[in-house]
């Protein structure tokens, strides 16, 4: 009996000693889980987005212009007033797409295009209050703004090709490609009718106006599939010239005629259209006065902070 008792102890103690020592094998090392937030905890406030910086209005102007004899930068200097007087430090770009990616791709950049060819990656800012549509360019409310005009000789317009086409320009078809993105210059076009005609025109000439001869073109191909119409830029100065000549069967210009020029050529115009003045989209400036503009242009004004 004195033996069974003490194996029962023995056991005990044993028992009690593993259950000290963590005989189970298991470990408490590890921090108990969390609990689960309560239904109406409020979330955890997301981190705050890093201030954009602020346009620098400190910094100095970049000038574009375009070239001598570019159409829109005579309407331009003309309008503005800045004439010979371009600033001497405005950077000279040779045609509308290389305007738009300049001031695209300078924060601090100011240019001038058609409003025909405005896209997205600019600004066209208001003149004088007033800003470039359809209806302020027609109405004369919008003081940036010009002809589009085919050039064209005597013995050029007596061509049947060349009458034909100059037709279909000043037709309703015509018309209404003038104005999908421009102002229509003629107010009572008339229905145009297919010629059947066959044969090649030469057009050439102010790179604003090219956009618009593209699709008068394929539009009137489309209805005369016999004709060719091959057109090249090169400014209205080179249009002008290269009608006179004889080199274009129809020349481009965004400028009108001056006094030598009208002794050898017919002026048409196809549409109206402006001229915007255009900064980069993260400049907080949205308008000007034309005054303004002619500061900037002539170098008056150098830098953003300086515009009222």
């Amino acid at each position: 009996m004195k033996k069974v008792t003490a194996v029962v102890i023995a056991c005990i103690l044993t028992l009690s000693l593993l259950s000290a020592c963590g005989g189970s094998g298991v470990t408490n090392d590890a921090p108990p889980p969390a609990a689960p937030p309560a239904d109406n905890a409020a979330p955890a406030p997301a981190p705050e987005p890093a201030p954009a910086d602020d346009f620098n209005l400190d910094r100095v102007i970049a000038v574009f212009t375009r070239e001598d004899g570019s159409g829109t930068r005579d309407a331009f200097v003309t309008i503005t007033e800045v004439g010979d007087d371009m600033y001497i430090e405005a950077v000279v770009q040779n045609g509308t797409s290389q305007i738009l990616t300049s001031v695209e791709t300078n924060e601090t950049g100011i240019g001038y295009v058609s409003v025909g060819s405005l896209s997205d990656s600019v600004k066209a800012l208001e003149i004088d209050g007033v800003a470039p549509s359809d209806t302020t360019i027609l109405n004369g409310s919008y003081a940036l703004q010009r002809p589009f005009l085919v050039v064209v000789t005597e013995d050029g317009k007596a061509n049947p090709l060349v009458k034909d086409f100059l037709d279909f320009m000043l037709s309703v078809e015509g018309q209404e490609i003038s104005g999908s993105s421009w102002t229509p210059a003629e107010t009572s076009p008339v229905p145009y009718t297919a010629s059947g005609l066959s044969g090649v025109i030469k057009v050439g000439g102010s790179t604003s106006v090219n956009p618009l001869m593209e699709r008068m073109r394929d539009a009137y191909i489309a209805l005369n599939p016999g004709i060719e119409i091959e057109i090249s830029g090169g400014g209205s100065g080179t249009g002008i010239s290269e009608a006179t000549s004889g080199v274009l069967d129809i020349g481009m210009s965004s400028r009108n005629l001056r006094e030598g020029e009208k002794e050898a050529l017919e002026d048409i115009a196809i549409a109206l259209d402006g001229v915007a003045v255009v900064v980069n989209v993260t400049n907080p400036i949205s308008g000007m006065s034309l005054e303004q503009v002619r500061e900037i242009f002539t170098g008056e004004t150098t830098r953003w902070n300086q515009v009222g």
